[in-house]
């Protein structure tokens, strides 16, 4: 199997990436004296139903979840562990392309480790109803939370949050700002917007030109206590690491690891490392 296929790229952009993107649309930028990358940010498709493979995880272990956000519908899926000894979750906050249905082999990764997990659309995004933005991720996100909490009993020293890409800022606000959980994952995550437009664009224009939320991650993760890993790809070309998940890392509280994959872009990180490596690193961090 060709693993790297699997794990595909979740920003959808021109040809050379989000730069060249950016600078075809530059002349636009400076007529109209701002340039909204939301558009760009947000590659959500939406959906009428999820069709979910089974190959891994059994239909009868899955239970799809209606939540509220804002006032609008948000859907997710929890899958519980068929070890019944297992009391951890991962929260799981996905990437900014598609849908949950996208990410879906690696909720498969997690079951593998032995872990339930829970993995949900922000608005906008597969099923569930509403515009996607920095406020309504981070409602979004707190609704996962409070799902697992009083729908599913799971207690904050129970629950690892994950965020890769877009899902770094969901997780980064829930660790900082709504509870402490037990352990803290970032992959291939932005330090801010401006750092975001930066490591794109490589120009040194500020974030409001492209963006209209600050996302900043990188003040955010200052207050979370929780033991934090980081995992970023070294030749990751849409959010540079040096930019972004190394200033996360030096931002971030003691314990605290830092992981850069060498040879691995933005969506290569369990490929690049090797599955076995990927799974055991994850499992090792929450467990320990």
């Amino acid at each position: 199997m060709n693993r790297e296929k699997k794990y595909r790229t979740p920003f959808r952009t021109a040809a050379g990436g989000i730069g060249n993107y950016v600078m075809l649309l530059l002349p636009i930028m400076f007529l109209s004296g701002c340039f909204d990358l939301d558009s760009s940010l947000f590659n959500n498709k939406s959906l009428t139903s999820y069709h979910l493979s089974i190959a891994v995880i059994p239909e009868s272990l899955r239970t799809q979840v209606v939540l509220t956000s804002q006032g609008k519908k948000i859907y997710g899926y929890f899958v519980k562990s068929p070890n019944v000894s297992e009391k951890n979750v991962i929260l799981y906050n996905h990437g900014n392309r598609d849908h949950l249905q996208f990410y879906w082999d690696r909720v498969e990764l997690f079951y593998k480790m032995g872990f339930s997990v829970f993995i949900y659309d922000y608005q906008g995004y597969g099923m569930s109803e509403g515009e996607p933005s920095e406020e309504a991720v981070y409602s979004d996100a707190t609704a996962a939370y409070e799902y697992l909490r009083t729908s599913q009993g799971y207690g904050n020293g129970q629950i690892t949050v994950y965020g890769f890409s877009l899902g770094g800022a969901a997780a980064t606000y829930l660790a900082s700002s709504v509870f402490t959980p037990k352990r803290f994952i970032l992959e291939a995550a932005f330090a801010s917007a401006s750092a975001l437009t930066q490591s794109g664009t490589l120009l040194d224009f500020p974030s409001t030109y492209f963006m209209k939320g600050e996302y900043n991650n990188a003040e955010r993760i200052k207050n979370i206590t929780a033991p934090v890993l980081i995992i970023h790809g070294v030749d990751d070309k849409f959010i540079d690491m040096e930019k972004n998940g190394k200033v996360l890392f030096r931002n971030a509280n003691d314990p605290k690891t830092f992981i850069a994959v060498p040879g691995a872009d933005h969506s290569q990180i369990p490929a690049k490392m090797g599955e076995a490596l990927y799974c055991s690193t994850v499992k090792d961090f929450i467990l320990n």
